[in-house]
């Protein structure tokens, strides 16, 4: 193929060109070059080449250009226009294959004649590729033997025609590669072959997105400067110039930032929208891309000068202002994010004073003015740009200047925002931190002072914070090491502080400054202080002061029985500090073999007590078990250690163990490492579980028995907890039914008749014999009320769920616990000691196991069924509960009783909403919502009765009522939800429904007016995420009957009219009396409140913005208010009327914005209403009643008589004329 080549370029130009293009570019490319560059000045070729090469091209680009434009022309004048949609193709078939011939024939020839266009226009873009290379390779050739004169209209046609090949890009490419080469050397008529180069780099850098191209544009960038950029041509350039400054390629590269510096120097409009474009997207911009547009500004100062220098300037200016005056501190740091980038080289010649003059006009001013966030943006400023100096000044005004910045510092060291505050401790270490040399001593030791003595006990938590944050900070400057060698103890006590970070933060200035030489960090902190937070303080604190101590009490640097002693010194001095210090000493770099010598030492020392205390045996035990926990991870070390607890070695263990912790480690190291001789402490375990009380609120015995139930767990054992739970409960069962068999034969005896008693279960007599040793009934109820707390536990996990719901004692375990919670719902309001324990148990039990059995089966009905049944016991035994307590002479009722009562009936309805969770088609939902509203009824009820001094609640004992309280009026709103979203057309809500919401407001009321506001706001936060399901229950009863009389919303009502109501109607009578001075007169008898009710004034106004959102449901609850205002225009309850027609007519619906138009149930109660109002009002003699029947008249009247009456008028017409 050269040998072919190289013929030709000795036959004459026109056939070597001829023959490159024939051969195609791929084969001849590598050939071209060497052929070209070894031409010699005397070659016949060189001068006829350049004329060659112009002329082919030339006939190539026309070529092109006439293949173009017959691709995109119709073929004939006949022809479709190339926009028309092409036929449907048909499904070839070999019946149809004659037809389709004869049909699209035409259609065939023309897509054949475009794919023959389409290569023609291939093969001759691949000719002007190989004419481009040839010309690239001449006007590279190493001895210049070609004229660039000559070649330059070769190039020049190529560069002109760009636009013409936009669709080829390779070619594309090749040109733009020859006009680059043609501006690098520097030839003759490089400014003509840039116009369009530059923009296909320009838009191939942004496009392809590549670091090469990004270069390429960086060394064209002389070029931009032959652009006019006032012109309205430059448009379409100017865009692609504005776009590279948001493209991340070249805010990252150094050329790029290079190139777009270069850029402010061409023209000040290109230099305005430039620094519009980055304003722009500071609000936006990533760390990363502030950063590149600082270093592109500063850049751009430094080489512009006159007027785009002004520019900057002013933009420069707007961003010092927008730093102090930015609306949120985010947006003010991404500001001084660009500022920053002249600051950081404020030694280069004129940065001081730009600065200076940017700043000083305004900064001083902001940092006293009342707006706090300006002067905590105009403080970051000034902390920024500290020392704030001009450089043409004086000495001694530099100094005065300096001394106004330390004052103002100083000065908000005190401000009045906790935010300003942290700001300037930080600022102020820093500052001191950067100029410590420069800054006198006096003013060093003052800061100082100041910080630790007065921040470091600041009441605000950010400022303590920053007060440790910023010392660790200056400790980095090696000079302030003596002052603070001397200073520091007074940031000790922040290691108690009663938030986390702070701690946290401290424990790591410890760290600081133990690497640092002189300085001893327990002289900072006391070292009896450091052990107490590593005994009790949070996971993070505790693990920090680990690595702390880690040199000092288990080093690697001495032998390991040395680092054993030590660390078992530190456990006999503080053994809770010891066993918490073994926690974490792995994970902080100690030796996994050292620490297995530890466990070893440490089960020698338990073993042989010598001058060993309680607490220093529970401290090693507890080491060890931490110990055992790290090193089980590992094969190897587990080994090693199952070999070495035997049998007797467990034995001894579990006998030194005398308190709950120590056997809850051993039993933490039995089920860490799994001996084989675990089996000798199982009757020891169950022993433990058995006999534990009191761990209901003891979250330290909750954690030892968690212990122990992994290890029984762990051991295979669940099974004979149980068995163990089942005699205990058995014998707290039978302990119930004989207390109660003893208290009704009292009571039969006294009035003289027997009846014959009835109970739930029968429970085995033979566990009376549980012990040899006999107990009391309270002891016994007391161990059930820990078991039924270990299952309501046991069933939190997985692992244990499964295992418990698998065993064969859970059936008597529940049928005891049943006994047992029939037992607490009888004898609540009786026994102070009654505990909810046993019916959470026995609900979780009996939700899990329905749970397991609809899960098992294939028809889950008998698992659901047995839940319902459940649900319904649970009720019948609360109700009966409800009964007894409201015949007061039964029983006294004391506050312990209440909040047994309340205690319980929380427990089974949290038990109702999830039975109904899992069984979305609960039968028993309407004795649920009944059972609730008595449960409701009887909360308002003795809320009446602490309000009158009949029950006297301390102020712990009501509060932890209150949250068993809130929680049930969750539950209750919950089951509301429930019932609505499991309703439909078919399968309407209960009644009971929309009378549960009325008393859950009235019981909103009742706790506002008898527990104060503060309460009303806490059963506020409940309410309102549930306000929705109360407005749409409100209305159920009218969506379901809209033709019913309008009083048949309180129909079903079993408790009375809803008091929320009455008190609505008497809010809207007293807001008129405070609000209308002509209203009271004589003859009116002022509206007094109980209460301000402030929390139900919230809930009314929430519920007005919600029932304006829609119109169906707006309609329905307004009927349902419009039935109450009946319901007193009945009674003669005429306030009652006058305040639900005020809320209604003036603040639920306006008639003057025609909004009554389409509310049909509301217009139909109104044409009840309105009559039986002017009948009762021509009954009425003038008096204060008749005054508000008639304001109340004047209400309705205008929406009477646009809409009902005018209606009532057209229906009289139609039967006059039907008739």
């Amino acid at each position: 193929m050269e040998k072919r080549l190289r013929s030709s370029l000795k036959t004459s130009a026109d056939d070597f060109l001829s023959s490159a293009a024939k051969l195609g570019l791929r084969s001849v490319k590598p050939s071209l070059k060497t052929l070209i560059h070894s031409l010699k000045p005397s070659s016949d070729v060189v001068p006829t080449l350049p004329l060659s090469l112009r002329r082919s091209i030339s006939e190539s680009i026309t070529l092109y250009k006439d293949l173009a434009s017959s691709t995109t022309a119709p073929s004939s004048p006949d022809a479709k226009s190339h926009l028309t949609p092409p036929p449907k193709r048909v499904r070839r078939s070999s019946r149809r294959t004659e037809s389709l011939h004869d049909e699209n024939g035409d259609v065939s020839g023309t897509e054949h004649k475009q794919t023959k266009f389409e290569k023609a226009k291939s093969d001759v873009s691949e000719k002007l590729q190989i004419f481009t290379y040839v010309v690239h390779m001449c006007v590279t050739h190493p001895d210049n033997v070609f004229s660039v004169a000559d070649l330059l209209p070769a190039a020049q046609e190529l560069h002109d025609n760009l636009v013409v090949f936009e669709l080829e890009s390779n070619l594309l490419s090749d040109i733009a590669c020859l006009c680059e080469e043609w501006w690098k050397r520097e030839f003759v008529g490089r400014d003509g072959l840039i116009s369009q180069s530059i923009p296909f780099l320009l838009s191939k850098a942004l496009t392809l997105k590549k670091k090469v191209d990004v270069h390429r544009v960086y060394g064209l960038r002389q070029a931009f400067g032959l652009f006019d950029f006032e012109d309205e041509s430059i448009e379409d350039l100017k865009l692609l110039l504005i776009r590279c400054l948001i493209s991340p390629l070249f805010l990252k590269m150094d050329e790029g930032r290079r190139f777009l510096a270069f850029l402010f120097g061409l023209s000040r409009q290109l230099v305005k929208e430039s620094l519009a474009m980055v304003r722009s997207q500071i609000p936006f911009g990533r760390k990363s891309m502030l950063e590149a547009y600082a270093d592109i500004v500063f850049r751009a100062w430094k080489v512009v000068e006159g007027e785009s220098r002004d520019e900057i300037v002013e933009f420069l200016q707007q961003l010092v202002d927008g730093s102090i005056h930015a609306s949120s501190g985010l947006f003010a740091a991404s500001i001084r994010r660009i500022l920053g980038g002249f600051v950081s080289q404020r030694t280069t010649d004129g940065v001081e004073k730009l600065i200076f003059n940017l700043a000083e006009p305004v900064i001083f001013r902001s940092l006293q003015v009342a707006n706090s966030d300006v002067r905590q943006n105009a403080l970051h400023l000034l902390i920024d740009v500290f020392p704030l100096e001009d450089p043409d000044a004086t000495r001694e005004a530099k100094d005065t200047l300096l001394h106004r910045q330390f004052f103002l510092i100083e000065k908000l060291l005190m401000d009045d925002c906790p935010d300003i505050r942290a700001v300037a401790v930080e600022g102020s270490c820093r500052i001191l931190h950067m100029f410590w040399e420069i800054i006198p001593s006096s003013t060093i030791t003052k800061f100082i002072t100041k910080i630790l003595d007065d921040m470091a006990h600041d009441v605000c938590n950010n400022v303590r914070l920053s007060t440790v944050n910023g010392i660790i900070y200056l400790l980095g400057n090696p000079q302030s090491h003596e002052i603070l060698k001397v200073v520091l103890p007074r940031l000790g006590h922040l290691i108690l502080d009663p938030a986390l970070s702070i701690r946290t933060a401290i424990v790591d200035l410890l760290l600081l400054i133990k690497g640092i030489q002189n300085f001893q960090f327990h002289k900072v902190v006391n070292l009896d202080v450091l052990l107490s937070t590593l005994a009790y303080d949070q996971p993070l604190v505790s693990q920090k002061i680990t690595k702390l101590l880690l040199s000092s009490y288990f080093p690697t640097a001495v032998s390991p029985e040395e680092a054993c002693n030590r660390c078992v010194t530190l456990i006999k001095r503080s053994p809770l500090a010891g066993a918490r210090f073994c926690e974490f000493c792995l994970s902080e770099g100690a030796s996994p073999q050292s620490l297995s010598l530890l466990f070893k030492i440490l089960v020698n020392l338990v073993l042989s007590p010598a001058n060993t205390s309680s607490d220093q045996i529970d401290g090693i035990l507890m080491s060890a078990a931490n110990i055992c926990s790290n090193l089980a991870t590992e094969t190897k070390y587990k080994s090693a250690l199952k070999d070495e607890l035997t049998s007797k070695k467990l034995m001894s263990l579990f006998a030194a163990a005398n308190t709950g912790r120590a056997q809850a480690a051993v039993c933490s190291i039995v089920s860490s490492v799994l001996p084989d001789a675990a089996g000798v402490l199982r009757q020891e375990c169950l022993k433990l579980v058995g006999k534990c009380v009191g761990l209901s609120d003891d979250k330290e015995k909750q954690a030892q028995v968690r212990l122990v139930h992994k290890m029984l767990m762990s051991c295979g054992w669940i099974d004979y907890m149980l068995e163990a739970f089942t005699k205990l409960l058995q014998k707290t069962a039978n302990g119930c039914v004989e207390k109660c068999d003893t208290e009704r034969s009292k009571q039969d005896t006294s009035s003289g008749k027997k009846r014959k008693v009835k109970h739930g279960v029968k429970v085995s007599v033979k566990s009376n014999r549980v012990s040899g040793k006999k107990t009391s009934f309270i002891d016994d109820y007391a161990v059930s009320v820990c078991i039924a707390w270990q299952l309501k536990d046991l069933l939190k996990y997985s692992d244990t769920c499964k295992a418990v719901l698998g065993s064969k004692s859970l059936a008597s375990v529940l049928n005891a616990l049943k006994v047992i919670l029939e037992f607490d719902i009888m004898e609540c309001m009786q026994c102070d000691y009654i505990n909810n324990s046993h019916v959470v148990a026995y609900t979780s039990l009996s939700l899990h196991m329905s749970v397991k059995n609809s899960t098992i089966s294939d028809k889950n009905y008998h698992g659901l069924k047995t839940l319902e049944k459940t649900v319904e016991h649970l009720v019948n035994c609360m109700e009966k509960a409800y009964a007894t307590s409201a015949s007061r002479t039964s029983c006294k009722v004391t506050p312990c009783s209440i909040s047994n009562m309340v205690k319980l009936s929380t427990s089974i309805l949290n038990f109702i909403i999830d039975s109904s969770t899992a069984d979305r088609t609960h039968e028993c939902e309407e004795r649920c919502l009944s059972f609730t509203r008595k449960y409701v009824g009887f909360v308002i009820l003795n809320l009446r009765q602490h309000s009158h001094g009949l029950l006297e609640f301390k102020e712990e004992d009501l509060k932890e009522t209150f949250l068993c309280l809130k929680s049930s009026f969750t539950y209750a709103a919950k089951l509301l939800n429930l019932v609505l979203t499991s309703s439909s057309e078919s399968r309407p809500p209960s009644p009971e429904a929309h009378n549960l919401a009325n008393d859950l407001f009235d019981l909103i009321i009742s706790v506002e007016e008898h527990l104060g506001s503060r309460y009303g706001s806490l059963v506020l936060s409940a309410a309102k995420l549930w306000l929705p399901d109360f407005i749409l229950s409100f209305g159920s009863l009218q969506i379901q009957k809209p033709s019913s009389s309008s009083s048949s919303a309180f129909a079903e009502t079993k408790f009375g009219f809803p008091s929320w109501l009455s008190i609505l109607a008497k809010i809207e009578i007293y807001d008129q009396q405070e609000s209308e001075s002509d209203y009271v007169d004589e003859e009116v008898e002022e509206v007094t409140l109980p209460s301000k009710f402030s929390t139900f004034r919230k809930v009314v106004e929430k519920m007005v913005v919600l029932l304006r959102g829609n119109q169906s449901v707006l309609d329905a609850v307004g009927a349902f208010l419009l039935s109450g205002s009946l319901v007193g225009l009945k009674k003669k309850d005429f306030e009652l009327l006058y305040g639900v027609l005020h809320f209604v007519c003036i603040k639920l619906v306006k008639h003057d914005d025609g909004e009554w138009v389409d509310l049909k149930l509301m217009l139909e109660s109104l044409r009840q209403i309105y009559p039986l109002i002017e009948t009762v009002a021509r009954e009425l003699e003038n008096g204060h009643e008749k005054k508000l029947l008639e304001r109340a008249r004047s209400w309705v009247e205008p929406v009477w008589r646009c809409y009902v009456h005018e209606e009532m008028k057209e229906e009289t017409e139609t039967d006059f004329c039907d008739s």
